[in-house]
This record gives structure tokens, C-alpha cells and sequence, in this order.
């Protein structure tokens, strides 16, 4: 993976567009919102160092910030940025400048909001069972067989720890320790963590008992990657997310249009909130750089404000 500044790569970006035919002042306002962002990230960032707080500052930064006309933007304006930033950071990880996005993780202002889009229970049920059928009913004719397994065995572990999809797919066998429930999410020479920092998350439930099953089937050694296809080879993200929405769409689940692989990660930030768990450790379990991104899981746990609230005044 290529390690480039900010600056440098909305340079590539625009001349990529300009190859592509993009009309001059479409690129114009590319290069006026981008140039924009850029000033919301430090000095010399390289791209694998934004963050989501980077993303979110420029989204909801005010109009002419620090002149006397500044102004609080529009909605309008904050979907603007953030559509622009979404679609250099979908070219930056389509060119492999970055891992994943990090504007995943930081929510499109709506005309009307909505919740992001988690999965209930149900929900996970109903897709893992979608799975199967389809391999059942594929057994029955011509052609190859679809065996995506693999693909259950990450939606389990993605539900029950909160992982983004590129720290699944880095993970191996010598970082999960069975015995005491837990994994740890590092750094590598291919991959670097979210804010750089490497993380412990507990294993419990599901997840912990599909991991068991993977290991007794395959007594891997440590240095193996953990999650793999029938051909054992390591899932390129792009095939992640395009086989859970062809899934997400077959099983019909009610937010189709908006689920996506990384609604699995809001899942557990939403389950952990409605359970009244703090935002303070739903962050730290989600390994986010503080808890203003948390806050979005905040309006789900209404029986735990009404508790706190009932134990301090009744």
C-alpha cells in the first residue's frame, strides 16, 4: 500500500477525474472542497493518518471560519463535503492509498435524520440463515457451488466485537487468545489501526464460539490469517462488502438500501448502548480517538438514562 500525503493525493484525484472526462468546473468545486478538508488534517498528513474527527471537524466546520461573515453552514453545505470527501476516500481506497475509509464512520447529515442503519438480532439470524439456503439451493445446479462461510464466520465475530472490516481481515491466529477471551487488534508493515493505536477487545458469546470452531477445524499456525475463503486465500475487501449486500438484499431485511458490511460495527456500538453501557467504553471497545463519534449510539439507551435519572431524584 502506497503511503501518500493528503495534498499529493487529491492531486492524483483531480488528474485522475480530468483522465476520466469530469466537466472543468465539476472538478473546480472538487478542488475548492478538497483543498478545504485538507486544512482540517495536519500539517503533512499522510492519508493512512486521517481520522474521522478530521472528516467530521471539515463536514461541520462553519462558513468563512474566523472572518467576520463566518456562518453556521447549512445542511445542504455539510452533505456537500461530505459527499465530496466520501467519493476521494472511495478512489483513495479503490487505489490502495488507505484501508478503509474514514468517512464510515463519520454519519452523512440527512434532510431528515435517521438512525445508522444496525442490525437487530433477528436480523443477523435471517442473514446467516440466507446464506446457507442459497448454498443449498446453488448444490442443486449446474455451475459452482457458493461458499461463502467465510462470510458468516466475519459477520459473527464482526456483531460480537465491533471490528472494522480491514482489522478482520489483518487479523491472525497468534492475536486471539482463546483461553482468556480476547484479541488484540496490531499494527503491521500492510496495515496500520485506526488513530495508530492497537487495541485488546474481549471475545464473548457467538463470536468467541466461532472462532473456537474455526480453529479446531484448522489448527492453524499464529502467522495465519484468521479469516480466509474455501481457496484460502484472504478476501479482498471490495468482495466483502459487495457479497454481504447481495446477501443483506436476498434475505430482504428492512434497511437493505442502508446496511452496509460496516453496519455490523454499528451493531455492536448500538446493542452495547441500548444494554446502558457507557459511551466512555463502547469507545474504548470500538477504538475510537475519543468519544465525540460514539455519540452517535447515545439516543438508543433510554431505559438507562430513565434508571440514572430514577436513581438520583426518586
Amino acid at each position: 500500500m502506497e503511503n501518500e500525503t493528503v495534498e499529493d493525493a487529491i492531486g492524483q484525484f483531480l488528474d485522475s477525474k480530468r483522465r476520466d472526462g469530469l466537466q472543468e468546473s465539476t472538478l473546480d468545486g472538487y478542488e475548492y472542497k478538497l483543498n478545504n478538508f485538507a486544512r482540517h488534517t495536519p500539517v503533512g498528513a499522510m492519508m493512512r493518518d486521517v481520522q474521522p474527527d478530521h472528516v467530521h471537524s471539515y463536514v461541520h466546520a462553519r462558513v468563512n471560519e474566523g472572518q467576520s461573515n463566518e456562518s453556521t453552514p447549512s445542511n445542504a453545505t455539510k452533505r456537500s463535503r461530505h459527499r465530496h470527501v466520501k467519493a476521494f476516500f472511495s478512489w483513495a481506497e479503490e487505489n490502495e492509498l488507505v484501508d478503509e475509509s474514514p468517512v464510515e464512520e463519520v454519519p452523512k447529515p440527512r434532510k431528515e435524520e435517521k438512525e445508522k442503519a444496525f442490525l437487530k438480532p433477528e436480523d443477523v439470524e435471517k442473514l446467516l440463515r440466507t446464506i446457507d439456503a442459497h448454498r443449498k439451493m446453488k448444490e442443486d445446479e449446474p455451475g459452482p457451488t457458493p461458499r461463502d462461510t467465510w462470510l458468516k464466520q466475519m459477520v459473527r465475530v464482526a456483531v460480537g466485537t465491533g471490528l472494522r472490516r480491514g482489522e478482520l481481515l489483518n487479523l491472525r491466529w497468534g492475536d486471539i487468545d482463546l483461553d482468556s477471551g480476547r484479541l488484540v487488534v496490531r499494527n503491521r508493515d500492510n496495515f496500520t489501526a485506526k488513530n495508530g493505536n492497537e487495541r485488546t477487545v474481549p471475545l464473548r458469546g457467538d463470536a468467541l464460539d466461532t472462532v473456537r470452531e474455526m480453529h479446531e477445524a484448522r489448527t492453524p499456525l499464529d502467522n495465519e490469517p484468521v479469516f480466509v475463503d474455501a481457496n484460502d486465500d484472504v478476501p479482498k475487501p471490495d468482495r466483502v462488502s459487495k457479497r454481504f449486500k447481495f446477501y443483506v438484499r436476498k434475505a430482504k431485511l428492512s434497511d437493505r438500501e442502508e446496511l452496509s458490511f460496516h453496519s455490523c460495527r454499528h451493531t455492536t456500538g448500538s446493542w452495547l448502548s441500548m444494554q446502558g453501557v457507557p459511551l466512555r467504553i463502547i469507545s474504548e471497545i470500538l477504538g475510537h480517538s475519543n468519544t465525540q463519534v460514539t455519540e452517535m449510539y447515545s439516543h438508543l439507551s433510554p431505559e438507562a438514562m430513565n434508571q440514572a435519572m430514577e436513581e438520583t431524584f426518586d
